[in-house]
């Protein structure tokens, strides 16, 4: 056997060509590597590039959901404006046609909003009641004071066919607005009775709007009170013991249950919200916490109306002339001057301030 002595190891030809072909294949192992080395960087490089570009894009994207989640917050916000604009449109034509009929609607709406929470209802539903409470008689405007306030037992033939029609003039005042939809439904079906004897549709049970079911309850409980729904008015305790009795037939159940938790805290809500005052204590820019019916049985001013001068100069004379102290309930505030300086604030006469009378 031929053998090649290299340095001080000797080996045989055939071990010789046995590590060039070994050689061989390592560095044709290494140029594969190499190559594959390449190509798995430039994949790398294109994955990034990729990749930076879809960071772009979705950076893109992200700046195009805010800009839309900006315009809508902006829409959403232009119709609540819209909304309640036509809200205070529709309050304000129910004061000028009849501060009472005003008043009453705030007095109704505070109750079915109690009412309402007392059964859970939902943030929207909660104000859907609300308003619609507020606005419930708007379909009565075009109506005679004769027939407005005459009792409701008492009206016959087209008088209370016209009193009948009111749920579904409300609702059509209010075609248009989109807002106004689930309150416009609540309006129409406020008169509809839980045993299905009510008007306009004759629905019955749960088959009424709860909106609807609460702002019966909550109207029929001022009404009794006002002597617009009997022949005679009645006291808390007697307008309470009426819609009692009623359950299961004008009323649901569910909404008369809570009725006695929703009184004590309207009641506990108004007390701590309101001062009395009499006439020496008034000063212009009070705000009436309660209706003031004056001595001759006419209301003076409504519920969250500003006390004037005018005001002040009748509930003073009306003092001097029957010899006793007006109790006036105004709204408590933490700002509320004292009594000597309420008391310099109303010595100028009413002519010279300018105010119109109520």
């Amino acid at each position: 056997m031929l053998r090649i002595r290299k340095g001080t190891r000797t080996m045989s030809v055939e071990q010789a060509a046995d590590d060039k072909q070994l050689i061989k294949e390592l560095e044709r192992q290494l140029a594969e590597f190499q190559g594959n080395a390449d190509k798995l960087s430039k994949e790398v490089e294109s994955l990034q590039g990729a990749n930076s570009s879809l960071s772009q894009q979705l950076e893109s994207q992200r700046a195009e959901t805010h800009q839309m989640q900006l315009m809508l917050e902006q829409i959403q916000r232009e119709m609540r404006m819209q909304y309640l604009a036509a809200v205070k449109s529709f309050s304000n034509l129910m004061e000028l046609r009849s501060p009472q009929l005003a008043a009453h609607g705030l007095r109704v709406a505070e109750l079915a909003r109690l009412i309402a929470k007392e059964l859970h209802a939902s943030e929207s539903a909660l104000q859907d009641i609300y308003v619609a409470a507020l606005l419930h008689d708007i379909g009565k405007l075009g109506l005679s004071d004769d027939t407005l306030f005459k009792p409701v037992v008492e009206l016959k033939g087209d008088a209370r066919v016209a009193l009948m029609k009111h749920p579904m003039k409300a609702q059509a005042a209010f075609h248009g607005v989109s807002e106004m939809v689930h309150v416009s439904e609540i309006i129409r079906h406020h008169h509809e009775r839980y045993d299905g004897q009510g008007f306009p549709d004759g629905l019955e049970g749960d088959g009424i709007p709860l909106g609807a079911r609460i702002l019966a309850v909550a109207e029929d409980y001022d009404e009794l009170q006002q002597g617009w729904l009997a022949s005679k008015a009645f006291d808390e305790l007697q307008a309470q013991a009426f819609l009692v009795g009623a359950a299961g037939k004008r009323y649901d159940p569910k909404v008369i249950a809570v009725l006695p938790t929703a009184l004590v805290k309207l009641k506990a809500a108004e007390k701590a919200n309101e001062k009395i005052l009499h006439g020496e204590d008034l000063y212009e820019g009070l705000v009436l916490a309660r209706d003031f019916e004056g001595p001759d049985g006419f209301m003076w001013l409504s519920k969250g109306q500003v006390v004037s001068r005018h005001f002040i100069d009748r509930v003073r004379e009306a003092e001097q002339q029957h010899g006793v102290q007006l109790k006036i309930y105004t709204v408590k505030t933490a700002n509320s001057r004292n009594a000597s300086s309420s008391k310099d604030a109303t010595l100028q006469p009413a002519q010279q301030t300018g105010h119109v009378a109520l």
